[in-house]
């Protein structure tokens, strides 16, 4: 066959196109261990965060911030690279490396505890080192997820996992809290350390196939960010996340200034207000996995920017809560939602694409933090919520057309950008993970769920 009469196949993501059960997901074998690892895993980690937290401020609360930033930085600069190394490489093994390493990390962090050398310098290694094997582990497993569910139950899959980390978040803090209290921060760090123990025995049960994998190549990077900017069924949820997490979801910087400074209450009713938006949240992650159609974008932004208006106006406390917990349930569904699209990509871009969700959620929910933080100081503590409820509608008009372009076919000769978004002459190299060419066997259809192993 020709080069110019191959034909490609830009798949439609159909995890958002219809309802699905809930527990959809639950139905395959691998997901089940997947969420079964999970669970305690993402616990012992928050219940880590609380003991670092708690160890940092101890001993110089001024750098609790340069910590945090140690911990999140690895994932916007190395991110996108680790993505393409996830690509290249077995997913479950990338993942189960990962998940050694952050026990690793977790021992290390109980070691020095236990023997009095846990010293700011020895923190602010290991929250490097915790940051940049988070940065591999977050594309391997957002790839590997779709490996063990069908195309059918990508939405359950998505609102489920979403479930799993909203309670871990807030299990896990709640037994940080009590572990340090009653027994000490090494006590917390090594039961983190156990649950990744645990988390990597219910890996390595899971059938996983083969990895969709493409060979080393130059300019891996740059196909795959070209691969996102030229299919606007991925891009478009993306950019409009990025959007959201900047200028609306700044929760953790705008919901205290709210309380303390507009409504005068104390550091109990800021706590209620974050378990609010968490239930919230729960709430959101339920609701998307019972209904996932394709306006779920669209709906959940302008959800978002209802609630947003809601909690700027409100006249009382009690109406300001009712209102965060729409704000959590509408972010928790429109994340879902993307979460969703983007695991409908090209197998050979998944990791690529995943890697690029993290960059631009911990991206803009850092930099959201900081814009809040100048919004509220020269207008007040509503006015985040005002701009969160402007970014809203601006995220639900971009976002309104998503989930209702067809599935086209399209020819290299009669595409002028190429069918699989990349402008005539800039197709990634032969193995380097271009869309998969629909007339030969096998190709245009995702990698083949559970059943088929």
């Amino acid at each position: 066959m020709s080069r110019t009469s191959r034909t490609f196949r830009i798949a439609r993501p159909r995890g958002t196109s219809s309802a699905t059960s809930p527990l959809g997901a639950l139905r395959s074998p691998g997901f089940r261990r997947y969420l079964l690892g999970q669970v305690p895993s993402v616990t012992g980690s928050w219940a880590q965060v609380v003991a670092l937290s708690w160890a940092v401020v101890d001993r110089d609360p001024a750098a609790l911030g340069w910590v945090v930033a140690a911990q999140f930085t690895p994932s916007l600069v190395l991110g996108p690279w680790f993505g393409a190394v996830t690509d290249r490489h077995d997913r479950k093994r990338i993942l189960m490396f990962a998940e050694a390493g952050l026990g690793a990390v977790a021992a290390a962090y109980a070691l020095a505890a236990a023997t009095g050398h846990l010293t700011l310098g020895v923190i602010g290694v290991l929250a490097c080192c915790w940051g940049v094997l988070n940065a591999l582990d977050t594309p391997a497993r957002r790839a590997l997820v779709p490996m063990l569910v069908t195309p059918d139950r990508s939405a359950s899959a998505s609102a489920l996992s979403g479930m799993v980390l909203l309670s871990g978040m807030t299990a896990g803090s709640a037994l940080g809290a009590a572990l340090v209290a009653a027994a000490g921060v090494t006590t917390a760090f090594a039961v983190n350390a156990a649950t990744f123990a645990f988390d990597l025995a219910v890996l390595a049960t899971i059938r996983a196939g083969a990895s969709p994998r493409v060979a080393r190549a130059p300019r891996q990077l740059r196909d795959g960010l070209a691969y996102l900017r030229h299919t606007p069924r991925l891009r478009t949820p993306l950019v409009a996340l990025a959007v959201l997490a900047t200028l609306a979801f700044t929760v953790q910087v705008s919901v205290p200034i709210l309380v303390r400074t507009v409504f005068g209450a104390g550091a109990g009713v800021v706590g209620i207000a974050f378990t609010v938006v968490t239930a919230g949240g729960l709430v959101g992650s339920v609701l998307f996995a019972t209904y996932s159609g394709g306006r779920a974008l669209v709906g959940a932004a302008a959800g978002m920017a209802a609630s947003m208006a809601l909690t700027a106006a409100a006249p009382t406390l009690g109406v300001a809560l009712i209102a965060l917990a729409g704000v959590g349930l509408t972010w928790s569904v429109f994340i879902a939602a993307t979460v969703a699209i983007l695991q409908t990509a090209e197998p050979a871009f998944m990791g690529r694409v995943m890697s690029w969700l993290a960059v631009v959620l911990v991206g803009g929910l850092a930099a959201g933090a900081a814009v809040a933080g100048v919004v509220t100081r020269f207008a007040g503590g509503r006015a985040p919520f005002v701009v969160g409820a402007i970014a809203a509608i601006a995220a639900a008009a971009l976002t309104s057309g998503t989930g209702r372009a067809p599935d086209r076919a399209v020819s290299r000769s009669t595409d002028p950008a190429g069918s699989s978004g990349f402008p005539r002459g800039r197709e990634p190299a032969e193995g380097s993970g271009g869309p998969p060419c629909s007339s030969g066997p096998g190709f245009g259809r995702p990698a083949p769920g559970p059943e088929r192993w």
